[in-house]
């Protein structure tokens, strides 16, 4: 959760803006309060991101919203989709994603997976029986809530009867969860969803992506021919993944047998190891004045028209039918149309990691390993610095080249390679770094940058840490996780904890320390978030 910025809304719909706290690559998500003093999850779509095939999915996704009804489900409570700023709101759910209980915990226990396993399957199973298919299932798409996980981020989901808006030859979906047949035929199916709810849980119980890491083209190609990975995972839950995830539809395990083989494990919301890694959700602010009083809301804000009043259900269906539907015609070769994954509209107050190259993709256009906020262009909009000049956190990464792009540290070479041209020579000749030196063991690793002689006034730094290069972790592009930037004070050393300091939305993913040579990449970062490459290190975990 994280203050209000200045050019964040004061209100959105008639509800007052608590916090921030998410960003996904249509937009923001807020924090927002009800009359009756209910928190609801606000996404307002960016200014940047009106084109009519974003707003007809836009709509789609309202509509969609608003015809699931399910406990597994966060339930709509408005939307605004007549005039800019088109936003939708949901009731706020607490708790991580469980791609962030994961990656802060480790992999969940046998018995809670299987409990897991039941609860979405039960979720499943209730909107397809309402004609919906959900269509990106993933860890970062699951709020593991005190009560129970909640399916979030409908923004691609399809209903019978809703006409398919993407490319032709292109496919929704994320990498290395989405099922063969969307990627060869485009055709979704509901026995879709039920394979990526096997690497959804394959996920759970290991702690690594069911296909592995590395480059699309790979993730692809074991998704078609390969077997998801189950190594080490408890014998009779690693049979169910794998009937669940075989490569043909029909002869994947029900739904209803699936739900039928779990369902005696228990109530997921008693399990134990459910109960820690959920923890006891992250105290919200009751009130507007709360959100002063903690330093969520400037003082200053609140005195601000109101936007316009919440819209009522009525109105929201009448609007959804008006859904433009763009289909473009055409032979293009099948790509991969990428998803948040992280906060959607139904955000825990935690963080979007999403896991995926769009998180934090607010600050600019394109992905590669550059992790979550990089591109060449993008809109200034929502990028000024903060009242002390503060950078926003989410940064666009200026001309990220493909050296860039692959850049790592070499532990043979103890240097980084390619070598890449820093923003500023003069500066990087008195720019000394600090990394452990010997192979390294433990949980975190502490490393850090400073000036030799001097630092401009406002000088602020972020660093991205890399996984090591072909590791089966990491997100589905990059396996990077970028800091938010700090302030180098003049010759005092500039710390950082990994992956403490990486843990926040739209990091791009932390994940755990694993054996292998990690890269880190030092970024200067301008007031208004550009950030420009100024150097390089790199350890090594034994």
């Amino acid at each position: 959760m994280e203050s209000l910025r200045p050019e964040d809304p004061t209100s959105i719909g008639g509800y007052p803006l608590l916090a921030r706290i998410g960003a996904g690559g249509m937009g923001q998500v807020y924090l927002g309060l009800t009359e009756g003093g209910r928190h609801v999850a606000i996404k307002v779509i960016r200014d940047d991101f009106e084109s009519e095939q974003a707003l007809a999915r836009f709509r789609r996704e309202v509509a969609t919203v608003e015809r699931v009804r399910s406990r597994f489900a966060a339930a709509m409570v408005g939307a605004g989709l007549a005039e800019p700023p088109y936003w939708l709101a949901t009731e706020y759910v607490p708790g991580p994603t469980l791609r962030q209980a994961v990656a802060a915990h480790g992999p969940l226990p046998p018995g809670t997976c299987l409990r897991l396993l039941a609860a979405l399957a039960h979720g499943l199973l209730e909107i397809h029986r309402q004609g919906i298919q959900h269509r990106d299932l993933k860890p970062g798409n699951v709020i593991l809530a005190p009560d129970g996980p909640r399916l979030i981020d409908f923004g691609i989901a399809r209903g019978e009867g809703q006409t398919q808006i993407t490319q032709t030859g292109a496919w929704n979906g994320t990498p290395g969860y989405v099922a063969p047949e969307v990627v060869r035929e485009q055709q979704p199916v509901p026995a879709s969803d039920v394979f990526s709810l096997a690497g959804t849980i394959a996920y759970a119980a290991t702690g690594r992506p069911p296909f592995g890491g590395g480059r699309i083209e790979a993730l692809i190609h074991r998704t078609l021919s390969g077997d998801i990975d189950v190594d080490g995972v408890d014998p009779r839950l690693a049979e169910l993944i794998e009937l669940c995830a075989r490569k043909d539809p029909a002869d994947r395990l029900p739904l209803e047998e699936l739900f039928r083989r779990t369902a005696s494990e228990g109530a997921l919301a008693d399990d134990p190891g459910y109960r820690r890694v959920v923890g006891d959700p992250r105290p919200v602010p009751a009130r507007l004045e709360d959100a002063i009083a903690t330093g969520l809301v400037p003082p200053e804000r609140t005195t601000t028209g109101r936007g316009p009043g919440p819209r009522s259900r009525a109105a929201v269906i009448a609007a959804s039918a008006a859904v433009v539907v763009v289909v473009l015609a055409g032979a293009l070769g099948a790509r991969a149309v990428f998803q948040d994954d992280g906060t959607g509209p139904a955000a825990s107050g935690t963080e979007r990691p999403s896991q995926g190259p769009s998180a934090g993709a607010a600050a600019g256009s394109g992905t590669g390993a550059g992790g979550p906020a990089t591109g060449t262009g993008g809109s200034r909009a929502a990028r000024t610095p903060g009242p002390d000049g503060r950078p926003p956190d989410e940064l666009l990464l200026k001309q990220p080249t493909s050296d860039y792009q692959n850049v790592n540290f070499s532990e043979t070479d103890h240097a980084c390679l390619p070598a890449l041209r820093p923003e500023d020579s003069a500066r990087q000749r008195q720019m000394q770094l600090s990394a452990p030196r010997t192979p390294y063991k433990g949980k975190t690793v502490e490393f850090g940058m400073r000036h030799k002689w001097d630092t401009p006034p406002g000088y602020y730094v972020a660093a991205e840490v890399r996984v090591p290069r072909g590791a089966a972790i990491g997100n589905a592009v990059s396996g990077a996780a970028r800091s938010k930037p700090q302030l180098v004070k003049d010759v005092d050393w500039t710390y950082l904890t990994y992956p403490t300091d990486f843990e926040w939305a739209g990091s791009g993913g932390a994940y755990p320390l694993i054996e292998g040579t990690w890269t880190i990449v030092w970024l200067h970062v301008h007031s208004n978030g550009d950030a420009y490459y100024i150097g390089c290190d790199g350890f090594t975990v034994a």
